[in-house]
């Protein structure tokens, strides 16, 4: 860390001399020192300033208004104010995590962060860019039912030492246990000509992974198989029909014999490489909790469609015609594409946000998959009951299907 003192010279604008000049044997006079304090890349004055800090899991605001399910995965995001360090580089941090009054325990961010005072960002453009923030993956003894206290107990450069820096609160938070999910995926398989189509367990995994990360739920209780499908090859829009009644009279025997009838049930339709496309539905948009209510919907590479360019759609439109079966309607977007049985959603443009960028949304990812973390931009992404590209779950969608999920909850379990 570079120190300085204060001369009585006029050899620089600021009046002072780096102490890597005034060394032994330099044959530079000896000054008179003066107090010495870091200089590093912090401002003496005031120290590494922080603008926010979000606590997310799908989908959050600065406030942290958005409610955290215990035991999901969970990151907190850290914005620090990059005027508030005097020359560019490198700056990591470590946060301290509580329960219940217990001791600290000490988490490093998952990166570092290039901060330039001479090229700042905005607010905005951390929050919608996961590089511009410094990240932590909070482990699972912090996540479950109750109150997180945190604080940042370190800002530094990496490699370096502390680095002072302003005072910041961060108000404690409360995970909520939350029900899981239960889902049966049924797979049908069917005939193109001399062609038996059969989806692949890819996209089994895609549409699991993506309602463990998007839905409101820390567990999934999941099971899929495959079966020989009551219709074939070429299909109309009638197909879509066959398939929920069939998936509706699998859910009804497995239900009598044993099956938690709060499980849904959702076909999938291998598209046989975009030539047997089957639009999806759900078989009603129940008013109240009504798990019964089954869906089925298409499978196959998305080759960019609806700007989705992985290795599977199956996961958000899967995750689109199952929030129709928690009684979910259309926010109406695209408006030429999409009827509005939505009137109360409240986000212009089918957006995950308001123009106010108040809501941005967060992918935790997934490893096995590989996908990365992932911050979504309020405004480019759209909430997943639209028909627009880049779909997640907006807060109004993500809180409407917790609800529903404890009213199916409520329920009750099979009686034995």
């Amino acid at each position: 860390m570079l120190r300085v003192i204060k001369v009585g010279t006029t050899q620089s604008r600021n009046n002072t001399m780096c102490m890597m000049c005034v060394h032994r044997g330099s044959g530079v006079p000896r000054l008179k020192p003066r107090k010495r304090r870091p200089l590093g890349l912090a401002q003496p004055q005031t120290g590494v300033q922080v603008r926010g800090v979000e606590i997310v899991q799908c989908v959050q605001d600065v406030t942290n208004s958005v409610p955290l399910v215990a035991d999901k995965a969970t990151l907190v995001r850290l914005y620090l104010e990059p005027t508030s360090v005097s020359q560019p580089g490198q700056i990591t941090a470590e946060i301290a995590w509580s329960r219940s009054g217990g001791g600290d325990t000490f988490l490093p961010a998952l990166n570092s962060l290039r901060v330039d005072p001479g090229s700042p960002f905005s607010l905005r453009e951390q929050r919608e860019d996961i590089d511009k923030s410094l990240n932590f993956r909070l482990p699972a003894a912090a996540i479950g039912a109750g109150t997180l206290s945190l604080r940042i107990s370190r800002i530094f450069q990496p490699g370096g030492g502390d680095l002072p820096a302003a005072a910041f609160n961060i108000a404690p938070v409360t995970f909520t246990a939350a029900p899981p999910l239960r889902i049966r995926v049924i797979g049908l398989r069917y005939r193109a000509g001399p062609t038996t189509v059969t989806p692949a367990a890819v996209h089994f995994s895609y549409l699991r992974s993506f309602l463990n990360r998007a839905y409101p739920v820390a567990a999934l209780e999941w099971s899929h198989m495959v079966v020989d499908a009551d219709f074939a090859a070429p299909f109309n829009d009638s197909t879509v029909d066959l398939a929920n009644a069939q998936i509706a009279a699998l859910r009804s025997r497995e239900v009598s014999s044993g099956v938690d009838p709060r499980t849904h049930y959702y076909g999938l339709v291998d598209d046989n490489a975009s030539n047997n496309f089957m639009r999806g539905k759900a078989f009603a948009i129940p008013g109240t909790a009504q798990p019964d209510t089954v869906a089925s919907g298409p499978a196959g590479v998305p080759n960019g469609f609806a700007g989705d360019r992985d290795a599977s759609y199956a996961d958000w439109y899967g995750a689109h015609e199952l929030g129709h079966t928690f009684g979910r309607f259309h926010p109406g977007f695209p408006p030429d594409a999409q009827d509005a049985s939505d009137p109360t959603f409240p986000y212009e443009n089918g957006c995950i946000s308001k123009p106010d960028n108040k809501y941005v949304g967060v992918d935790t990812g997934d490893h096995e998959l590989g996908l990365p973390a992932a911050a979504l931009p309020g405004l480019t992404y759209h909430d997943v009951m639209t028909y627009a590209d880049n779909q997640w779950l907006s807060a109004y969608t993500y809180q409407a299907i917790m609800t529903r999920l404890l009213e199916e909850d409520a329920l009750g379990p099979p009686v034995a």
